[in-house]
This record gives structure tokens, C-alpha cells and sequence, in this order.
């Protein structure tokens, strides 16, 4: 089955989409201490979609929806696509279901930027936290993930996880499915697969 996405470009990306027909993720991009959420999810994607051609290639990212189910596309009358004045395009394409990977935008912080655990309950939430006190823990991991032991390590990034189930809804961490901000990453955009193009300044 096909799945209708959006993704935002810069000129950049455009530019490669153009000559090349074909655009793929590139670490040069991605910001030094969010490499380790990034390396996760490329590796949760190898296990559920399948590898990339390339093992140098990063995701691509899209919206599946970008405010809620009745409001997918992005707006952009909004600011926060690309920096201000910055010319963009919002490109709108089908992928078939099996070569993307959905994920909650919100929770998708959890391994980017905090490196915490993302619990089932409030209960097993106030557990962790007290878990982490006993071992002189505070706050989020955020830059200190890798120096737990790997058995803690694990537990962590097994629960981030839950960012791929849609119907994982908790209070204080996300949202039902309709209301959620849900996001696709896959290999590559193909210029075949192109629907449509509006091309933009960022606000």
C-alpha cells in the first residue's frame, strides 16, 4: 500500500534531487551529540525495513502527519521549517508502507536529545527515577548514556521503542494516535515518487 508523505528541503536538497534524480541522509548534516539517537534509529530501521544500498547513508525525513489526522501537511504559514528567509520546498510524495518507518515526533526527543527511559506508567516512571537516584543519577542522560553500565543501557533503549507503536499514549509524554505528530524515515526519495512541489520562504 501506498502512503502519502511530505518532507521539507532546502535548495541544497532540491539541487540533489534534481540532478541526481535520487536523495539520501548524509551525517555531514546531523549535529554532533545527537549521533547516537541518529545511529539508533538507523539501526531500528536495518531491523524493520531493511538496510540502506548504501551503510553510509542516514534516514530521510518526512511527515506523515504533521499536526494531527486531519492535519498532515505542513503549514507553511508557520515558521520552524527551515531558518527564516531560507528558500525551501515542500515536497509531497508516495512511498510503498514498507520502505518507511513511522515514529511519535514528541517522543522521538527521548533518544535524540534526553537519552531517558520512556515508561509505561507513571508508577514504573517514579520506579526509574529512583532507580537512577541509587545510582547518584539526576536529571536527563543527555551526553552521560554511554558511561552506564550496558545492561542500564539497554533497558533504556529498549524502552525507546515505544516510539514506534502509534497507539502508545501516556499522559505527560505523548498523545492519542489522531492528535499525535507522527514522522517517516526511510533511505531515499526518489524523483519519480513526487506528487507534487510548493516552493516557499521560510518564515
Amino acid at each position: 500500500m501506498k502512503v502519502r508523505l511530505w518532507t521539507i528541503q532546502n535548495e541544497q536538497g532540491w539541487n540533489e534531487l534534481q540532478t541526481k534524480g535520487i536523495y539520501t541522509g548524509k551525517k555531514e548534516f546531523i549535529t554532533p551529540e545527537f549521533i547516537l539517537g541518529y545511529d539508533w534509529l538507523r539501526a531500528q530501521m536495518e531491523q524493520r525495513i531493511g538496510k540502506s544500498k548504501n551503510p553510509e547513508q542516514y534516514p530521510v525525513w518526512a511527515w506523515y502527519q504533521s499536526i494531527d489526522d486531519k492535519r498532515k501537511k505542513p503549514d507553511l504559514r508557520t515558521s520552524g521549517h527551515l531558518p527564516s528567509g531560507e528558500v525551501g520546498y515542500r515536497i509531497e510524495f508516495e512511498k510503498d508502507e514498507k520502505e518507511i518507518l513511522l515514529s511519535d515526533f514528541v517522543l522521538w526527543h527521548w533518544s535524540l536529545c534526553y537519552h531517558d527511559y520512556i515508561a509505561d506508567s507513571e508508577e514504573e516512571a517514579i520506579s526509574f527515577d529512583e532507580e537512577k537516584e541509587r545510582k547518584n543519577i539526576r536529571g536527563f542522560l543527555s551526553g552521560h548514556l554511554e558511561e552506564l553500565s550496558s545492561s542500564f543501557q539497554t533497558k533504556i533503549k529498549k524502552s525507546w521503542e515505544k516510539i514506534f507503536d502509534m497507539n502508545f499514549d501516556l499522559e505527560y509524554y505523548t498523545d492519542s494516535y489522531h492528535e499525535k505528530k507522527i514522522q517517516a524515515t526511510f533511505w531515499e526519495l526518489k524523483k519519480q515518487e513526487i506528487i507534487k512541489v510548493d516552493k516557499f520562504i521560510a518564515r
